[in-house]
């Protein structure tokens, strides 16, 4: 009989969520008992499972992260950055990476990324910019990389690490969407094989987690204590038990059938490629693995459409019971894994080709460039630290008048969640152009006090006030 939380009793307690079909999930939902541990001070069930996860992705130590990827973020600058210093990051960072940078204090310089030249999406950050970056700010003390990119692009870690430890400074990847990376066929670039201090992955996101499971590994474990705290600090003192038995549950399946599975969702994946590319759709090509800088993972699939008609498709799609991860008047990108493997990706080529055929009333094509990709081709100037201008006294004004003023606030679009415009950073006139567009289309927009963006939030001292 159950005399602790939770109070549903693991069932019997909410008669209503048990019609729903809750009744199997509740049976995991359960709290720290002695024999099931407590995250923040595991002594043996949950450290056992962080033991097991930190020999499969060979780390000193690892943390089950139960608020996903962001956590762990968060915890990583408050654990590494004290106000002043200085954090390189590459322009295709998540929006938790700057939120980290607000709470700590710290400076951010964003590193620009490399783009497609026929299409300007963003690829990755090169070795080269970064050490251009250090030698430029050598007084950097932390790197953060996000590899593979949303687009599922690779940055060359190995060379990254070595000019890292040239420069003494703290190499840590965002690799939420690439979990999988060292299960593939093929070898592509991740964190547990170049080295890395601290890498973070999605586990939920690229492997099979219940959302929103997550890992963090140390490279060194004299990196613990501080991490620790802040783990302790920014997680619930209550976590989902259902989130880390799936965390442990997955690490198994990936120990035991993880290569099988991610190397048949590799040839599934090139299948539908060759599929579509035959039907005429233009796809992101592995090819650019030709780069010594980057390289693609095939189960990240991005199609173009040249006449905008990206989210008429994705509709479109939705009626054939297709759902894809993001679209965009010019793009659709959908992510393939084994849960595909058991479905025809002939058939799945028909689907997609139907629902274009559908689409007849558009016109000539209206990108000359993926305008979609616009904003992040552009370096970022931050006229004073995030935290100060959060801190600041700041006025509203018109989009159309703000340029030139400091940006009082995040304005994000999620998907990707790739922050636009981050407080404390100067608003440009390329930055206000994008988001008039992406006002047009009747976008919200996230972190905005407006999320219409009629007006956006600035440091105050301009005249420009709205009332």
């Amino acid at each position: 009989m159950s005399f602790h939380v939770p109070l549903h009793g693991r069932g019997d307690g909410a008669p209503v969520l048990m019609r729903r079909g809750f009744q199997p999930l509740m049976q995991w939902d359960l709290t720290e008992l002695a024999p099931l541990d407590d995250l923040h001070l595991s002594h043996h069930a949950i450290k056992d499972a962080q033991q097991l996860a930190a020999r499969l992705f060979n780390a000193e130590e690892t943390f089950f992260l139960v608020n996903g990827v962001t956590g762990g973020i968060l915890a990583l600058f408050l654990a590494f950055c004290s106000p002043g210093d200085k954090v390189l990051l590459t322009r295709i960072s998540h929006k938790s990476a700057l939120h980290g940078i607000a709470l700590s204090g710290a400076l951010p310089v964003y590193l620009p990324v490399e783009k497609d030249p026929p299409t300007g999406l963003p690829l990755n950050v090169s070795a080269k910019m970064v050490e251009e970056a250090l030698q430029e700010h050598p007084d950097t003390k932390l790197i953060l990389i996000t590899s593979p990119s949303y687009w599922g692009i690779t940055a060359d870690l190995h060379a990254i690490r070595k000019i890292a430890i040239r420069y003494d400074a703290m190499l840590a990847v965002d690799e939420a969407h690439g979990t999988h990376f060292p299960f593939y066929r093929e070898s592509l670039p991740h964190s547990s094989a170049a080295g890395v201090d601290i890498w973070l992955q999605s586990a939920h996101k690229s492997l099979g987690a219940l959302t929103p499971g997550a890992f963090l590994h140390l490279g060194h474990k004299r990196f613990a204590p501080p991490v620790k705290f802040w783990l302790q600090a920014l997680q619930t003192s209550s976590p989902s038990y259902p989130v880390m038995i799936s965390l442990d549950l997955i690490r198994m399946q990936a120990a035991l059938m993880g290569k099988k599975l991610f190397s048949k969702s590799w040839n599934w994946s090139l299948r539908l490629r060759s599929g579509l590319e035959k039907k005429g759709f233009r796809l992101l090509s592995p090819e650019i693995s030709d780069s010594r800088d980057f390289k693609l993972d095939p189960c990240r699939i991005t199609f173009f459409c040249p006449r905008g008609e990206g989210r008429l498709l994705a509709r479109k799609l939705a009626k054939h019971r297709i759902e894809v991860e993001m679209c965009d008047d010019s793009y659709l990108l959908a992510v393939v894994g084994p849960s595909q493997l058991a479905l025809s990706s002939d058939f799945v080529v028909r689907a997609i080709t139907n629902a274009r055929s559908e689409i007849t009333s558009l016109s000539a094509p209206v990108f000359s460039e993926y305008s979609s990709f616009f904003f992040l081709r552009r370096t970022a100037a931050f006229v004073m630290s995030p935290q100060k201008a959060l801190r600041s006294p700041c006025i509203s004004v018109a989009l159309e008048e703000s340029v030139g003023k400091t940006s009082a606030e995040m304005v994000v679009l999620s998907p990707p969640g790739i922050p636009i415009l981050s407080p404390g950073e100067e608003i440009t006139e390329e930055a206000v152009s994008y988001l008039l567009l992406k006002r047009t289309q009747k976008m919200l927009f996230q972190g905005a006090s407006n999320p219409t963006l009629l007006t956006i939030k600035v440091v105050a001292g301009d005249i420009n006030m709205v009332e």
